[in-house]
């Protein structure tokens, strides 16, 4: 028998390669005698770059602007051989990625956001 595991994240609490390796452990700890294999997904959202990430694309990390101007990381997966680019918008300007104050609390400015850095 052949198995695919192909979650998506468990957001706050596990990454999709996460959710695919506890998945396939509890499968083999009940005595499941399968070929596995595990595919991390993801629905286009955070964890899309992870999941490209894990099917053999690789890194290309770049300081970009951030949704209210300040510099921020974010990483893209490439695959030379197909010349293809997986991005992932929250990856510079998603709510992850917006600065937290010396009070702790998230800076929002609806107005002055932009997608730029994407």
């Amino acid at each position: 028998m052949r198995l695919v595991i192909a979650p998506d994240k468990f957001k706050g609490s596990l990454e999709a390669a996460e959710v695919a390796a506890e998945v396939a452990a509890g499968l083999a700890a009940g005595g499941l005698s399968a070929e596995v294999h595990r595919v991390p997904m993801a629905d286009g959202g955070e964890g899309t770059v992870d999941a490209a990430l894990s099917a053999g694309y690789r890194p290309l990390t770049a300081e970009v602007s951030g949704p209210l101007g300040a510099p921020v990381r974010a990483t893209i997966a490439i695959d030379d051989e197909s010349s293809t680019a997986v991005i992932e918008m929250a990856a510079a300007s998603g709510l992850g990625v917006l600065p937290t104050g010396d009070d702790g609390v998230v800076g929002r400015d609806a107005l002055g956001a932009s997608s730029r850095g994407t």
